[in-house]
């Protein structure tokens, strides 16, 4: 009698990742269909085959998938997605990758905090110590990559909300950019390293300017402009591409300019006779 849990136990063990993660995805559509009462009303046998997958896990030395679990999996999949409108395929979308719209602003919020916070707790250091300096160096480190992926994850928000504000049918491939885990990935970790790379030159002004700001009071003068100007320097770089490759296609020329490999603006093209 206790030999045969064991054996259910081994044989729900499955050795292909690709099958679990497709199960996986699929059960978390059924559990968003279910949570937004939107589950379609012409179903086969949705709830039977996703019952007789439940038990599935993944492990390295499970057993392989049989044909039959193959074709469970695919009916489920196929079932749902074909009666489900677009713009509850796009909900499903944003809610899967609620990560990046909601977790990572609030984590890079809290990172940016404890970095702006790192210089009044330097004062209880001893001043030109090596302590000192290597909180200084972590401050300036962590608050600008942290604010430079602030500045993409108010790039992700922006640009969702841009999306589903447009006309329905609109903007359909962009919506479904935005809603994609890869190019979410990619361009986080895009504006973390142009912030970092570009922004390390302001990061240190960034973070005193943004100390002094928290610590005393802020003079509301025309100088105001020039100090968001010195907090916000990793920010947009982290939020805005656009603004990364102006900055890089000038100091690209001017490096052209400056070893000779640019022509000048005086010069005159000489066509042959």
């Amino acid at each position: 009698m206790d030999a045969q849990p064991g054996n259910q136990s081994i044989s729900a063990k499955i050795n292909d990742r690709l099958f679990i993660q497709q199960l996986g995805y699929t059960r978390s559509l059924v559990i968003f269909l279910i949570r937004r009462q939107a589950l379609p009303g012409k179903l086969t046998d949705v709830f039977g085959n996703l019952a007789a997958l439940g038990a599935l896990r993944y492990s390295r030395a499970g057993r392989a998938v049989t044909e039959e679990e193959w074709r469970k999996l695919y009916s489920i999949s196929h079932d749902l997605t074909s009666e489900l409108p677009l713009d509850v395929v796009t909900a499903f979308g944003i809610w899967q990758l609620r990560t990046y719209f909601v977790l990572c602003p609030i984590i890079f919020l809290i990172m940016a905090i404890i970095a702006v916070s790192v210089p009044y707790f330097a004062g209880w250091v001893a001043e030109g110590s090596g302590v000192y300096y290597l909180l200084g160096i972590v401050a300036v480190l962590l608050w600008t990559c942290t604010l430079g992926a602030l500045g993409t994850s108010a790039f992700f928000g922006t640009s969702l909300l841009a999306q589903l504000a447009s006309a329905p049918g609109n903007d359909q491939p962009k919506l479904k950019e935005i809603t994609d885990s890869a190019y979410l990935q990619t361009r986080l970790m895009i504006g973390i390293m142009f912030a970092f790379v570009i922004g390390l030159p302001f990061g240190r002004l960034s973070l005193d300017t943004a100390s002094v700001s928290l610590y005393k009071e802020v003079t509301w003068n025309n100088d105001i402009y020039m100090t968001i100007l010195h907090i916000l320097a990793p920010f947009l770089l982290g939020f805005s591409t656009a603004l990364v490759l102006a900055i890089l296609e000038r100091l690209i020329e001017g490096i052209k300019t400056i070893l000779g490999f640019a022509q000048p603006a005086s010069a005159k093209v000489v066509r042959a006779p």
